[in-house]
């Protein structure tokens, strides 16, 4: 009877060690923001604790290395979809509102381009990206909304052109 105990006891030290060792980590390199607003969640993705949204930490242009258009920026998002970005599949191209609440007067991320347009969103998303970011939104056939990020407004402009801009996926957390 004690060697039945003994020989139960051994293979369930043996499977919890086993479900610890392929159990999800959790990410304890966790970063907040000065203000607690925003968490790094350590996977290329930023959570804002005040709207419930995550947004991609590098937008598009800091990844791929060039400027994108509003169409691109569509495509862009899908490709996160299909391969799965930070293990989610919801990803979407930010609405204009959406984008508004990154701008932060206050808080000084980095420098489009070295010394041009400031950035102004929290310092906890990557430096150095883009100043004007692509929303969803459309403006009948030809034209697109995004915001600014060195004045937290919105522009309008040809949904071909691809002149500093780029986008910063989102999703909303369940």
């Amino acid at each position: 009877m004690n060697l039945v105990i003994s020989k139960i006891s051994c293979r369930l030290m043996m499977l919890s060690a086993l479900v610890l060792l392929f159990a999800p980590q959790v990410n304890a390199d966790a970063t907040f923001s000065t203000d607690k607003r925003f968490k790094d969640n350590g996977d290329m993705t930023i959570t804002d604790t005040k709207t419930g949204l995550m947004w991609m930490k590098e937008d598009s242009y800091l990844k791929d290395s060039h400027w994108i258009n509003w169409f691109e920026s569509i495509k862009y998002v899908n490709k996160m979809n299909e391969e799965g970005f930070a293990d989610h599949y919801d990803w979407r191209a930010p609405t204009v509102k959406e984008l508004t609440t990154l701008y932060e007067a206050d808080k000084t991320n980095s420098r489009v381009l070295g010394k041009g347009m400031v950035i102004h969103m929290d310092p906890i998303f990557a430096k150095e990206g883009t100043a004007s970011l692509w929303s969803v939104e459309e403006n009948g056939n030809y034209n697109a909304f995004g915001v600014v990020l060195n004045n937290g407004k919105r522009f309008n402009s040809p949904k071909k052109t691809k002149f500093r801009k780029a986008v910063r996926a989102v999703r909303h957390l369940n």
